[in-house]
């Protein structure tokens, strides 16, 4: 919701840096939230610790009512081709463009998920401090806040598809050159600060590509489908990271998979099409000489 907001409420010029400006303030409220979550149930129980985050939700909850304004505010023609919600919905899903990077965001999912899920008992496992693993997702959610930020900036200037490709074979990378070598608190950490730059970066850059493909009109159904892909991709790596481990013993072939299908889905993503549906394009081809 709040990129759809965000999205109506900036000029198509300034929205993929507004975006990721968002992203990294919810990242940010991320960082702050887990120390104060932590330190509440310490102090006071896992009881006061919820109360004060319902006094936290009661205080969103008017933003959120402002916010849904957004949809009073109207869109530029070239935003609105004129179809049903049945049929836009119908023409992303045989986009070719939008299933490639819908795939894509599953193996996003899979992979952050594997990591957030699995990194504290891996470090264990290497006879590193459990609380290594805390410190990591912490600095995980620090960069996260520079990452998206950097990507929202960098997606105005560039092509979205081939930073957010560029975003899945270097997080790829990554992945392999931490589980490949013995794990130390210093290579954990550096490992936290890339991936973490790399973490929620795609957001803006996702919500960019499903605005310029299909406008903004349906752009929270739309993005809400490729989450839901993400989102099963989250599934998958938490529970197939342990399913693994739990019948070889071994994190390796789980991390091997996740490397493995990671630089596949970022070639197609950067390959991706990026061409507008044809109702689309024709309406945009007729604006300037309506004007």
């Amino acid at each position: 919701m709040t990129m759809t907001v965000t999205s109506r409420t900036v000029s198509a010029a300034k929205r993929s840096v507004a975006m990721g400006a968002v992203s990294a303030a919810g990242s940010l409220g991320l960082v702050i939230a887990s120390p104060l979550a932590q330190t509440l149930i310490s102090t006071a129980g896992w009881q006061m610790a919820l109360i004060g985050f319902l006094g936290l939700v009661a205080v969103m909850l008017p933003a959120a009512i402002f916010a849904g304004r957004a949809d009073k505010i109207e869109i530029e023609k070239s935003d609105d081709i004129g179809q049903s919600i049945g049929a836009v919905v119908q023409s992303a899903l045989g986009h070719s463009g939008f299933v490639v990077m819908a795939i894509a965001f599953f193996v996003c999912g899979l992979q952050l998920v594997f990591i957030t899920t699995h990194l504290p008992n891996y470090l264990s496992i290497c006879g590193l401090d459990a609380s290594l693993g805390a410190t990591a997702l912490a600095i995980i959610g620090l960069f996260n806040v520079i990452g998206s930020y950097s990507f929202g900036w960098l997606g105005g200037r560039y092509p979205k598809q081939l930073l957010l490709g560029g975003i899945y074979i270097v997080r790829s990378i990554a992945i392999a050159a931490y589980f490949t070598f013995p794990a130390t608190p210093a290579s954990t950490m550096v490992f936290a600060a890339v991936m973490g730059s790399l973490w929620l970066g795609v957001v803006p850059l996702v919500n960019g590509l499903v605005a310029q493909l299909f406008g903004l009109r349906f752009m929270a159904t739309l993005t809400g489908i490729a989450f839901l892909s993400h989102q099963a991709g989250s599934f998958m790596g938490a529970w197939g990271g342990g399913l693994i481990y739990d019948r070889l013993g071994s994190y390796d072939a789980a991390w091997k998979s996740a490397v493995l299908i990671g630089l596949i889905a970022g070639a197609f993503q950067m390959l991706m099409n990026v061409r507008p549906p044809e109702r689309r394009q024709a309406i945009d081809n007729a604006l300037p000489s309506a004007a």
